[in-house]
C-alpha cells in the first residue's frame, strides 16, 4: 500500500474534509516535512467563508514540522 498524507481540503463556503492523498515523491534537491502543527491565516478565514476560486483548496500554510526525508543534494 503506498503511503498517505492527509490534508484539510475547503471544499465549499463553511465546508472542510479531511482527505489521504499520496505521498508525494521527493526530488534530490528537496524534502519531505513531518507536520506536527498546522495553521491558519486570516486571509485562510475569509477563503473558508467566501472563496475567491472555486473547487477544493488545501488550507494552512503556517507550519511547524521536521524533515523526515531529505533528497541526495538537499541542503538546509
Amino acid at each position: 500500500m503506498t503511503e498517505q498524507v492527509v490534508a484539510a481540503v475547503r471544499t465549499g463556503p463553511h465546508q472542510t474534509e479531511f482527505r489521504e492523498y499520496p505521498m508525494p515523491e521527493i526530488s534530490d534537491e528537496g524534502a519531505i516535512l513531518k507536520m506536527e502543527v498546522a495553521g491558519i491565516c486570516g486571509t485562510d478565514v475569509k477563503f473558508y467563508a467566501k472563496p475567491p476560486i472555486e473547487g477544493p483548496v488545501i488550507m494552512g500554510h503556517e507550519n511547524i514540522g521536521y524533515i523526515a526525508k531529505a533528497g541526495k543534494t538537499f541542503q538546509q
